[in-house]
């Protein structure tokens, strides 16, 4: 599978007055751990290197001890579109920062361990943010969701009441690949949505984004979006127009004096 194109930044620039609205969130034991998760970790994020201020180095374990260790967010970038990413090993300090920042869209990651303990609360707490089809990503090896003869007992039960609310994975390749397509289509509800508002320079941005997002899916998944792209490119034409149009007639109005 090609690799996601996700890029990390520095911590949050306290000059920068408009962080993204869209927030990575990811909760796991072992995410500060050098040896675990690695695949999932590369296949999501490149880091910035000091040296050059180039997107060119591997997320590593300097990146992410930065994110828990300081309690402090990241701007990354996948492909061109821009997030703020944050990973805790504390269910208590993630729950918290979910709280502080539950008007943005997020995009959760959890083990089943820890999901056992934050997702209800939650869904519960945030039933506007995490509403239903607004998915939670459980990553873990063993989905034992029901008991299987001569097998260990199932630990992911707690799932069983939330399936309207979690996905879950035990591979990266398909966790990140139904992020992506998720993205994509929240961005793309958003573009409507700002359109139909008549905002059209931030309509778009989001079909731009929608659109990025769906060639990456296409990449990924060998699985084609065309009818929604070719929908993102008609609307993208009329907003073009629409701001030719206005160009044109600014212009027509320079250097006239009031009638």
């Amino acid at each position: 599978m090609e690799q996601a194109g996700m890029h990390v930044n520095n911590s949050t620039n306290e000059h920068r007055n408009n962080n993204p609205n869209h927030f990575i969130i990811w909760l796991d034991k072992h995410i500060g751990k050098p040896d675990e998760c690695i695949l999932l970790k590369c296949s999501l994020f490149m880091a910035i290197d000091p040296t050059t201020g180039l997107y060119e180095k591997q997320l590593n374990k300097d990146d992410i001890d930065q994110s828990i260790l300081c309690e402090a967010s990241l701007l990354v970038r996948l492909d061109e579109v821009e997030f703020m990413f944050q990973a805790f090993e504390d269910v208590e300090k993630c729950f918290l920062t979910i709280e502080k920042s539950c008007h943005k869209r997020i995009f959760f990651i959890t083990s089943g361990s820890k999901g056992r303990m934050i997702v209800p609360s939650l869904i519960k707490n945030f039933p506007g943010t995490f509403v239903k089809d607004y998915w939670i990503y459980i990553f873990c090896a063993n989905m034992n969701m029901a008991a299987v003869a001569n097998a260990e007992p199932p630990t992911n039960t707690w799932a069983l009441e939330f399936l309207d609310h979690v996905l879950m994975f035990n591979h990266q390749d398909d966790l990140m690949a139904r992020m992506v397509v998720e993205i994509g289509n929240y961005f793309f509800t958003e573009a409507k949505r700002l359109d139909t508002d008549n905002q059209f320079d931030s309509a778009y941005e989001y079909y731009r984004w929608s659109k990025t997002m769906y060639q990456r899916y296409e990449m990924m998944e060998n699985r084609r979006k065309s009818d929604r792209i070719e929908e993102i490119d008609q609307n993208i034409k009329i907003i073009e127009e629409r701001r030719q149009e206005q160009e044109d007639n600014e212009d027509n109005h320079v250097g006239k004096a009031p009638s």
